[in-house]
C-alpha cells in the first residue's frame, strides 16, 4: 500500500509513523517545516500516552507541567496540583520532532505543497508533479485543501477562534476563565517563552476585540509577558457538531481526514492535539489491518464520540 498524507502536523505524522512501522510506502507532502503554528501547545496526559518513545539522541521537546492556576474571571482564584502532569511544547519543536520519528521510520517527507486531490488516490503538487495514491489522508489541518475538495469546509458554526502570541520569559501556567465570551485566557510556560491566548466561539466577538481583551487583560495581570514587539496571531479550532454524522463522513473509498481537518477538537476547551494523535493511530490502524479507510470513521467515533459530541 501506497499512502499520500497530506500535512505533517501531530496528525500526519503520527498517520505516517504507524503505518510506516507496519511496512507501507507513505509519503509526507509539507512545504512548511521548520514553522511555528498558532497553537497553546498544551498535551494532556492522555496525549503524551500516544506519543512514541523518544530516542536518546533526540528527546522529546515538551515541558511537563504539574500545577496550574485557575481563574474564574470575577476574582476568585485557585492553585491545583494537577494528578498527572500536563505538556507544553512549541509546535515547530514537536511537529519536527514527530516528522523526524515518522522518516526514521521510513516514511518519505517532500517539502511541496498539494494544491489538488481527487476521490481516486490523484495529487498535485504546486511544482506539477502528478502522483496517484492507494489512499490519500487529509492532515491539513483546520483550513484542509483535502476536506475542501473531497468533503467540505467546515461550517463557521462549528469553529473556534483563537488569538495570541509566544513571548519572551517564563510563566506559571494560568487558564482564566471569560464567561462573557463562553470562552478562557491562558498563559503556557513552553520551553524557551510562553504562549499567551485566548479562544472563544467565532463571532461571538471581533477577533481583533477579542486580542485587545487579551492584551488588556495580560498588560494589567501580567505585564512582562505583554511583549508589544511579539508578532499577533489568530486561526480557528474546529470541532464536530453533536450529530454523530459528522464524525462518520471524513472518509471515501480512498481518502480519510485527520486532526483539525477533520473537525476533531474538543468542543470546549479547544484541544486539539490528542484528537490529531488518535485520529492518526486509528486510521493507521484500520488501514493496516483493512487496507481501506472505510471502517475509520466508525472507529473513531466509538474510541472519541463520547467524548466529542
Amino acid at each position: 500500500m501506497h499512502v499520500a498524507v497530506v500535512g505533517a502536523g501531530p496528525a500526519g505524522s503520527t498517520t505516517a509513523l504507524r503505518l510506516a512501522e507496519a511496512g507501507a510506502r507513505v509519503t509526507v507532502f509539507d512545504a512548511s517545516h521548520p514553522r511555528e503554528k498558532p497553537c497553546g501547545g498544551g498535551l494532556t496526559a492522555k496525549a503524551l500516552r500516544l506519543l512514541p518513545a523518544a530516542p536518546a539522541d533526540d528527546p522529546l521537546p515538551v515541558r511537563l507541567v504539574q500545577r496550574c492556576r485557575f481563574d474564574s474571571g470575577s476574582g476568585e482564584t485557585v492553585e491545583v496540583d494537577l494528578d498527572r502532569p500536563v505538556g507544553i511544547a512549541s509546535r515547530r519543536a514537536l511537529d519536527g520532532w514527530l516528522l523526524r520519528r515518522a522518516v526514521a521510520a521510513g516514511a518519505q517527507h517532500v517539502a511541496e505543497r498539494v494544491v489538488h486531490v481527487d476521490g481516486q488516490g490523484r495529487v498535485r503538487t504546486a511544482g506539477g508533479a502528478e502522483l496517484t495514491f492507494d489512499v490519500v489522508v487529509g492532515a491539513d489541518g483546520a483550513g484542509s485543501v483535502v476536506r475542501r475538495l473531497l468533503l467540505s469546509p467546515t461550517p463557521p458554526a462549528r469553529l473556534m477562534m483563537a488569538a495570541g502570541w509566544f513571548a519572551r520569559g517564563d510563566s506559571e501556567m494560568v487558564v482564566r476563565f471569560a464567561p462573557d465570551l463562553q470562552g478562557y485566557l491562558w498563559l503556557f510556560p513552553r520551553p524557551g517563552h510562553v504562549g499567551v491566548g485566548i479562544c472563544a466561539p467565532l463571532g461571538r466577538v471581533p477577533t481583533r476585540q477579542m486580542t485587545a481583551r487579551l492584551e488588556s487583560e495580560v498588560a494589567r495581570a501580567y505585564p512582562a509577558l505583554a511583549d508589544d514587539e511579539a508578532p499577533r496571531y489568530a486561526h480557528t479550532i474546529p470541532s464536530p457538531s453533536t450529530d454523530p454524522r459528522s464524525l462518520l463522513e471524513v472518509a471515501g473509498e480512498r481518502w480519510a481526514l485527520v486532526g483539525d481537518a477533520a473537525a476533531l477538537a474538543d468542543p470546549i476547551t479547544g484541544e486539539g492535539i490528542y484528537y490529531a494523535l488518535r485520529s492518526g493511530e486509528l486510521l493507521a490502524a484500520t488501514l493496516r489491518e483493512d487496507g481501506s479507510p472505510r471502517r475509520y470513521p466508525e472507529r473513531m467515533l466509538e474510541a472519541g464520540g463520547r467524548e466529542l459530541l
